[in-house]
């Protein structure tokens, strides 16, 4: 087996917790190159998972680091969406004739059809490559996407391809400021859920037994009162 690269991290300089729990401290010698590779790509994958919001032992400091960080790769995958969109423009107006008015409306819902027709394909390809691939394949695949949530190996994507990208990283924003705003939503939405429980409660109390529940202010009138 060729010699395997190792995962670059940038999560290790977020907290002298996170590199031990993430896996990013020297490993073992005298590990064979299978269990290396295993330790690799289990790293990868607690990466990822954490990096779209999935990690439910992220401090807040963390979480909020990586927003920060991948807001400024959100920054960075536009930029080359942007440039790689002028490109293809470009190579289109040398190489490509414009077709006339009458076959652009077919033109368009052909290419829709056959973009919706790829992406379908390249979905059932790829659901069945993760079902089948071996561990240095999953590895490779991996240290791709890792690479290209950081914001690196950004050359040679289509517009298409990053635009997805951008996606994507748009999505991991979403659910990690879901993270960090959890605990305070979760409350919130007990209380909501408390109140009209204990009101129904207080009304069943009262429609059963209305005289007990006069007597009852009666009496707690009467001890203020007394007091």
């Amino acid at each position: 087996m060729e010699e395997m690269m190792t995962v670059p991290c940038n999560f290790c300089e977020f907290s002298s917790s996170s590199s031990s729990r993430y896996g990013c401290i020297s490993e073992e010698e005298g590990l064979d190159e299978a269990a290396v590779l295993r330790k690799e790509v289990e790293k990868l994958r607690l990466l990822i998972k954490r990096m779209n919001g999935k990690d439910e032992c992220a401090s807040f400091t963390e979480l909020t680091e990586l927003i920060s960080h991948l807001r400024s790769v959100q920054c960075i995958v536009l930029s080359q969406q942007n440039k790689e969109k002028e490109a293809e423009a470009g190579r289109a107006k040398k190489g490509v004739l414009v077709p006339c008015n009458s076959t652009i409306g077919s033109s368009k819902e052909s290419q829709e059809k056959q973009s919706h027709g790829s992406r379908l394909l390249r979905m059932k390809i790829n659901f069945e490559r993760r079902n089948t691939e071996s561990l240095q394949s999953e590895f490779d695949r991996l240290w791709l996407v890792n690479e290209r949530m950081n914001g690196r190996m950004l050359e040679g994507m289509t517009s298409i391809d990053l635009a997805y990208l951008h996606s994507n990283i748009s999505c991991a924003l979403v659910a990690l400021m879901g993270q960090t705003s959890g605990p305070r939503m979760e409350q919130m939405a007990m209380q909501h859920l408390e109140e009209p429980i204990s009101r129904l409660a207080e009304r069943k109390r009262c429609s059963s037994s209305p005289l007990q529940f006069r007597l009852l202010l009666v009496s707690r009138k009467l001890r203020r009162f007394h007091y």
